[in-house]
């Protein structure tokens, strides 16, 4: 999948056009659920097909990690044990082959002209857009709980680019290991839950990652804890990013 600089994320709008699904061919309906490794990123993609009344599949997408949901595909194609999507506003297919059982598909991402693997398993229920759990690494632990206990709370700021101004919201939280966790919703861009990780206090200095983004941030929190200062790099570029930490409701 492209790898979205800033803005961080681009807008997909796309009428849903289905295509009928073959009499022999194996039924998709239902979420699929795989993880897209592009080598820089790790995006965690889920395809949620139907099958309407009037027997043409249609799908719409979601890539977790970049906080984008919903994004319709333009094409849903089924022949036997052959799946074809496709995403053309993103440029972009993707070819599988359905195991016997129906539940597995091994297959192939192709964007701007480059072919990715990517594996899809059939998901029974709801699909959960919880971030993955993250490993904190030994020497990071303190710091992490320190984040943890001292940044807990939403926090808001604004990024600058350009003659574009992009609201963000953080939400800092706390796993049950003490550890620190957190989400970010791009306002502007619709893009919500994009989950944050490497969260770490230490000295004042503040760090996390959108690694779904390619992106991380580096400030100093105000010695009151209520605001911190700091730089937001994606891209390539770097970026002054302040945010303020809300008030308690």
């Amino acid at each position: 999948m492209k790898t979205f600089t800033f803005p961080i994320l681009t807008s997909v709008m796309l009428a849903c056009l289905g295509l009928p699904a073959a009499p022999a061919a194996q039924d998709v309906t239902g979420n699929w659920k795989g993880t897209l490794d592009t080598g820089t990123v790790k995006l965690r993609l889920v395809f949620k097909v139907v099958s309407p009344s009037s027997g043409m599949f249609t799908a719409k997408m979601d890539s977790l990690d970049q906080g984008i949901r919903d994004i319709p595909l333009d094409a849903v194609a089924v022949d036997k044990d052959t799946l074809r999507l496709v995403a053309g506003m993103l440029q972009a297919a993707y070819d599988g082959k359905i195991d016997a059982s129906g539940n597995k598909i091994t297959g192939q991402w192709v964007q701007s002209g480059k072919a990715i693997p990517l594996n899809l398993e059939k998901v029974v229920g709801s699909v959960s857009t919880a971030p993955e759990p993250e490993v904190v690494p030994a020497a990071d632990l303190p710091a992490s709980k320190d984040a943890a206990t001292k940044l807990a709370g939403t926090w808001t700021g604004s990024l600058h680019y350009g003659t574009a101004s992009l609201r963000l919201l953080i939400n800092f939280t706390n796993t049950p290991a003490g550890t620190a966790t957190g989400t970010m919703d791009s306002l502007d861009q619709g893009a919500t839950g994009i989950p944050l990780a490497g969260i770490t206090l230490a000295q004042a200095k503040v760090c996390f990652e959108a690694r779904g983004l390619a992106g991380s941030y580096e400030g100093t929190l105000s010695q009151e804890g209520s605001s911190m200062k700091g730089e937001w790099k994606q891209g390539g570029q770097t970026m002054p990013l302040e945010l303020k930490k809300a008030p308690k409701k």
